[in-house]
């Protein structure tokens, strides 16, 4: 059975949305609610240099700072951990675990090219998941079909064997018939 493999690179948001790290956290917060996502990249100087993320924001609120007074630069996580595109979801997800983080970038040799979330990969790993459940489920049910035809052909053999039996008695057929029709 064909194994189903999704990878990072099919789930990814793309383009990165990303602000610079003099951004307030309000104006980050704003942006992320009108684009619908839970993470930012912050980009300076044309590269990618820390991301935050929603949580990044709670902790902040909860610390009683104020998200229009500060910074994206002073919540932003500067330790960036991304992953291959190619790499599939179940290893992405072991990545996410390993860190004990909800955002990955991911970066081919020369770039940053998207980000994932642990929800993308669940919700994903779990379409993954249906999809073999459901090959699995129509491969059980050839190998059903085909032992029912096995069982009903063998049955079948049985009964004309035992059929063959009663008319070699009824006939009085001499006892080697069965070697003549290549019966046991």
């Amino acid at each position: 059975m064909e194994e189903v493999k999704f990878i990072v690179s099919d789930i990814m948001s793309t383009p990165i949305v990303d602000v610079p790290p003099g951004t307030s956290v309000a104006k980050a917060a704003q942006v992320m609610l009108e684009k619908g996502i839970s993470s930012l990249a912050i980009k300076e100087d044309g590269h990618i240099v820390g991301i935050v993320t929603d949580k990044d924001f709670v902790k902040l609120i909860s610390k009683g700072g104020r998200p229009e007074k500060t910074k994206i630069r002073d919540i932003m996580t500067t330790e960036l951990i991304h992953v291959d595109p190619k790499l599939t979801l179940q290893e992405a997800a072991e990545v996410t675990k390993k860190h004990n983080i909800r955002h990955l970038l991911v970066k081919t040799s020369a770039e940053y090219v998207g980000i994932v979330s642990v929800k993308d990969i669940i919700e994903n790993l779990y379409e993954e998941l249906k999809e073999q459940n459901t090959k699995l489920r129509a491969k059980i049910d050839e190998l059903e079909k085909f032992y029912r035809v096995a069982v009903g052909r063998e049955l079948t053999m049985v009964k004309l064997k035992k059929k063959i039996r009663e008319l070699q008695k009824r006939l009085g057929e001499p006892e080697d018939l069965e070697e003549t029709l290549f019966i046991e």
